[in-house]
């Protein structure tokens, strides 16, 4: 899918530009938010947008104002923008936000705004309890012209904030807007206007690479925890998957560290993975999504007993395996964007017979699913009798295969 990142100017009283917001937009229409991404990832992509451009040469010398969820405060990417020259709105978090994460939110709220940050939140956001908490540390509250009303006025005025008034398209909106507010913006004084064009792809090419390289050298999981713990929205992921039902633990795992220790180094590996494609891929093709998890899963639990050499790569292998459907793009020519090795690009070339081989079972078991789950005797259809024989794998080795890779993407797609 294609995206925009477009900026739209915020002027003073005087009419001078003071500021400007940048904003993730379909392709196809400047003014509609793709909802299809998540406001996190909108957020990460538009920072790494800022820092290829710099922070300066985006703002033409002002202010940038970004959106970010109530939870992602956070999240230590925010440090690497100048705060001086930075605005964040806030808006609704995308998980529920408890006691512990909420006091961690208003002490980085405190430090940011005693670097230089400038925060701001729309009037519509307080109707959220943990964001109305915040207005005490909040410079700015913005409402859109046609909700501006003689309320909103007061209250910004009797708590001292700056009121910025947006959406302004005609000049009987903007007199009605200069009469009581400090800022304004809308398509009458200037319309937005694109910074950059995007795919899919290269957003992923830094999130898959972020967090590879991070697991690939973690020697333990406390290490990778301490990683996790930086994204709240992959906190809650962890803590969901490891108390769902596939892992069925005796009593609620509440840590972290917990919760990676129990998964595993390995796993980890694989799951981070998942999670960073999941946003994206799994929103548009659930189903291709999924199955390209069954057959990670497969692929990996086949390579454990014929060819552990293969036991990392085979997994990578079949997750990639339906690439061309999901993203719509070549498949070599995505995994070298991504920096996949080339011994998994062999495997799907053939050159890597093994590796090759391990793909075609995963995806003749794979296939096999719906009769497996819905025979009485799985272990008698065909496939997986063929199987056997191939493989050397008992045939109820093979069923249990099967069956707890398609539990795993349940239990991951729910998370």
């Amino acid at each position: 899918m294609s995206f925009l990142i477009a900026k739209q100017p915020i002027f003073n009283k005087e009419g001078k530009r003071v500021a400007f917001e940048v904003f993730l937009r379909k392709k196809d229409n400047m003014y509609e938010y793709p909802k299809s991404v998540p406001y996190s990832r909108a957020t990460y992509i538009i920072m790494e947008i800022i820092l290829e451009q710099g922070i300066d040469r985006v703002g033409e010398g002002k202010r940038v104002m970004i959106n970010v969820s109530l939870d992602s405060l956070i999240n230590k990417a925010i440090e690497s923008l100048n705060p001086k020259k930075l605005i964040i709105e806030i808006i609704e978090p995308q998980i529920p936000v408890g006691e512990i994460i909420y006091r961690q939110i208003v002490s980085i709220m405190e430090k940011y705004a005693h670097e230089g940050v400038i925060f701001s939140v729309d009037e519509s956001q307080l109707n959220n309890e943990r964001i109305a908490g915040l207005l005490d540390k909040v410079h700015i509250i913005s409402v859109d012209v046609k909700k501006l009303n003689q309320k909103v006025v007061e209250m910004a005025k009797a708590k001292g904030k700056t009121l910025l008034i947006s959406k302004i398209e005609n000049e009987i909106e903007y007199e009605k807007a200069k009469s009581v507010g400090d800022l304004f913006q809308g398509i009458y004084l200037d319309s937005p206007f694109v910074l950059k064009e995007f795919q899919t792809a290269p957003y992923l090419k830094h999130t898959l690479l972020r967090l590879m390289a991070t697991v690939h050298t973690a020697q333990s999981p406390k290490e990778v925890a301490n990683l996790i713990a930086t994204d709240v929205g992959m906190s809650a992921k962890i803590l969901r998957l490891v108390n769902s039902a596939y892992y069925s633990p005796i009593k609620e795992i509440k840590s972290l560290e917990q919760a990676c220790a129990m998964i595993g180094l390995k796993s980890l590996k694989n799951f981070l993975l998942v999670l960073a494609m999941n946003d994206y891929m799994s929103v548009e093709n659930p189903e291709l999504w999924k199955k390209s998890l069954i057959r990670a899963v497969i692929a990996q639990k086949i390579a454990e007993i014929i060819n552990t050499k293969y036991e990392s790569d085979a997994y990578v292998i079949g997750l990639f395996s339906l690439i061309e459907e999901i993203l719509h793009t070549d498949k070599i020519a995505f995994l070298k964007e991504v920096n996949i090795s080339q011994e998994i690009i062999d495997g799907y070339t053939g050159k890597n017979v093994a590796l090759r081989s391990i793909l075609d079972y995963s995806i003749v078991l794979e296939e096999s699913l719906k009769d497996i789950l819905t025979t009485q005797d799985p272990t008698k259809v065909d496939a997986i009798l063929n199987l056997e024989k191939l493989t050397g794998i008992n045939r109820q080795t093979l069923v249990y295969i099967a069956k707890s890779a398609y539990d795993f993407a349940e239990s991951v797609i729910r998370v």
